[in-house]
């Protein structure tokens, strides 16, 4: 059964070394910051970051993209494959040179789509030429989907300053690297190239985000003109151009358990070390109820726990869980008062 004072209830966080110490009350064996760190790697604990108050972070949904590939490929196409006058001449997208060029790139990968699939079906003749049929070059190019994770929509300000962690990115590595330390080891220098993720209430992956800075935005335009306002406009806005996967966190920023997240974690341990010896949460309650009657119905006096435990063993309710196991959760609920 998990006991909380009002002050713990009133609580939305605790910090980690609060953890620790509540844990190991709670289970009468040393818990240290190590160990409510490693629970958490194993995601047997859930860890959430408290971010400064008055600190303005940017995040934006991250989550399952779907496309056609030959989007995908134009673009590739575009930036890496397409004569460098393209980045001179807006108009050049637009010219019969550049739209050829872009169809032979296109064939190309649609090409290169048919090579892989003659290699994963080897083995299989009948399966391949099936494929092969089916994969033809106007399938490639209104059919064939591309599924990424990656931003969803516009980047926007967090409105909470407490979020979950969801251990995919360089949350992670940083959680690790704290454990390194606090074990006295070397800390490896990584980084994660899709930056640092959070979770909100509603279980959306988030990815923090970062801008550049304003001067390099406007770079190269004239302040007042039109592109410069433009520019600025869209700055403000927070578009996503100017926007790029965050590979820290802000400073000050702080590692805690929510109360919620600790006490569904001590729940889960409860029922799960639960057996034919433990009192388990149902009869816990059913005990402490017996209790309050028992006071309720008496006179005035000073009972002792062998009266009490004497009594409810007695009681049809409690008759197959014994003397014995009463008075062990009675012992159990004094250590946790110590």
């Amino acid at each position: 059964m998990v006991f909380h004072n009002n002050i713990f209830k009133l609580k939305k966080y605790l910090t980690l070394s609060e953890v620790a110490k509540r844990l190991t009350n709670l289970f009468n064996e040393t818990v240290t910051v190590i160990d409510v760190l490693e629970l958490v790697l194993d995601q047997k604990l859930i860890l959430s970051v408290k971010f400064p108050y008055g600190v303005k972070v940017i995040a934006c949904k991250y989550g399952k993209h779907e496309e056609l590939k030959s989007e995908a490929d134009k673009r590739m196409f575009s930036m890496f494959y397409a004569p460098k006058k393209v980045w001179e001449d807006e108009e050049y997208y637009k010219s019969d040179e550049y739209k050829a060029l872009e169809m032979e790139f296109l064939k190309k990968c649609h090409h290169e789509m048919l090579e892989v699939i003659k290699r994963q079906y080897a083995d299989n003749d009948e399966q391949c030429k099936e494929l092969l049929n089916k994969y033809t070059f106007e399938f490639y190019l209104n059919d064939v989907k591309l599924i990424t994770d990656r931003s969803i929509g516009q980047p926007f300000y967090l409105d909470e300053n407490i979020y979950d962690f969801p251990l995919v990115g360089t949350e992670k590595i940083w959680v690790e690297n704290m454990i390194s330390s606090l074990k006295n080891h070397d800390v490896i220098e990584r980084w994660s190239i899709d930056g640092a993720f959070i979770a909100d209430n509603h279980g959306n992956l988030l990815s923090i985000r970062e801008q550049i800075d304003f001067e390099t935005a406007v770079a190269g335009n004239k302040k007042g003109s039109p592109e410069y306002e433009d520019i600025q406009k869209r700055y403000r806005n927070l578009d996503s151009v100017f926007c790029y996967p965050a590979d820290n966190f802000p400073e000050d920023t702080e590692l805690v358990i929510t109360t919620k997240n600790l006490l569904k974690f001590e729940q889960i341990i409860f029922d799960e070390t639960s057996n034919n010896e433990d009192i388990n949460y149902n009869q816990a309650q059913l005990l402490v109820a017996s209790i309050l009657k028992i006071l309720k119905d008496s006179n005035p006096k000073k009972w002792t726990q062998g009266e009490l435990s004497d009594l409810i063993s007695e009681q049809e309710q409690f008759k197959g869980l014994g003397k014995r196991k009463i008075d062990g959760f009675f012992s159990s609920c004094n250590k946790l008062l110590k």
